[in-house]
């Protein structure tokens, strides 16, 4: 650990394809995003290897915007893949969360029981509460977007969450 987006990404279309359900791009952003924000306030480590940014519609992992944008608003239906060359050969990697790995595996299935039916709109709704980090970056930056949100305001968002729910 930490793992890539693509990895994690993958792992949430495993679950959504096991249980017959879509996921948009969007949704999958903010998933990915949730978790994060879980495991820094559990763990007190990232999930993500990845930068976490402030764009408009909320948090945003590039690397896994643009590995989905071409889908637009509809679902997803590939995994994230990862494309290396070495002289003349090629190869395709599909990142994952290894199996070894049972405390973040639980906490993505617990992520995804509890934000897995809910909409990519709604859960980006759900991103923009008044004193989220998007929120305080997004006002920081004055609406221009690639601007890294830290983890540390992440982890304490999350951990505020965690200590009003009483866990």
């Amino acid at each position: 650990m930490p793992y890539t987006s693509k990895a994690v990404a993958n792992y949430f279309l495993d679950l959504a394809k096991r249980d017959g359900k879509l996921v948009d791009p969007m949704k999958l952003q903010k998933l990915v995003y949730f978790a994060h924000g879980w495991n820094l306030a559990i763990s007190g480590k990232p999930l993500l290897a990845d930068t976490v940014e402030a764009w408009q519609f909320g948090p945003v992992i590039p690397d896994l915007y643009h590995e989905f944008k071409h889908f637009g608003r509809n679902p997803v239906t590939d995994w994230a893949s990862t494309l290396t060359s070495s002289g003349k050969s090629i190869s395709i990697t599909f990142d994952s969360v290894p199996e070894s790995d049972a405390n973040v595996r639980a906490l993505l299935d617990r992520v995804w029981q509890v934000y897995g039916n809910f909409s990519g709109i709604e859960l980006s709704n759900r991103t923009h509460d008044e004193g989220s980090p998007w929120d305080l970056t997004w006002q920081r930056a004055g609406g221009r977007k690639n601007v890294d949100i830290e983890d540390a305001m992440i982890r304490d968002y999350f951990k505020d969450k965690l200590v009003a729910a009483g866990e």
